[in-house]
């Protein structure tokens, strides 16, 4: 077993208020999710791609075990990491802190899991990263879009820092984020 990201991450608690407009998990468990998917995608590459040359190299039994396929497949000769590069981090405008552990700790994953994600990605670490400050990327910029119709509709000044911007709308009377919405029945 071993530690991804064991340096935690922080948000912001303006970044959790524009995650929670529309996620029904947590921040956490949405990362989790990401990195699940991560691993999957790097252990079912590694065997679409090296899994019958890998047989064809056995003489007897092949346990059906990623834990004992994978770490061979990547010590074969004939096996080149992928190295998928880490895409820019998109620039959230923050005006406050980002003070808010959401993965304290990091993510335990079993040890071809690792093997499996480090063939794939050049920096697993840097690339969960980038999906969770994506994720935010975007979440607060489709907040800001859906909401400022109704400033303009009601002709309510709105706030230039789209950090004052999503905390002006959040205290409103009668604002609810996705999952409050949900719990009552309401449909966002």
């Amino acid at each position: 077993m071993q530690t991804l990201n064991s340096q935690g991450f922080r948000v912001s608690s303006v970044d959790r208020k524009a995650l929670e407009a529309y996620l029904l998990d947590t921040p956490r468990e949405w990362a989790e999710k990401a990195l699940k998917g991560m691993i999957n995608k790097s252990v079912k590459t590694i065997m679409r791609d090296y899994f019958d040359l890998y047989k064809s190299k056995q003489t007897g039994t092949i346990p059906a075990d990623y834990a004992t396929v994978i770490p061979a497949i990547v010590a074969m000769e004939e096996f080149k990491p992928y190295k998928i590069q880490t895409p820019p981090i998109p620039t959230v405008e923050r005006t406050e802190l980002a003070s808010e552990e959401i993965w304290e700790n990091g993510f335990d994953v079993e040890d071809y899991e690792n093997t499996a994600l480090e063939a794939f990605y050049s920096d697993p670490q840097a690339m969960l990263r980038y999906f969770m400050e994506n994720k935010i990327h975007a979440r607060r910029k489709a907040f800001v879009k859906e909401q400022e119709q109704g400033f303009f509709q009601r002709q309510e000044a709105i706030p230039a820092k789209q950090d004052d911007f999503i905390n002006l709308v959040c205290a409103k009377p009668g604002y609810k984020n996705r999952a409050d919405s949900e719990a009552e029945g309401e449909i966002i």
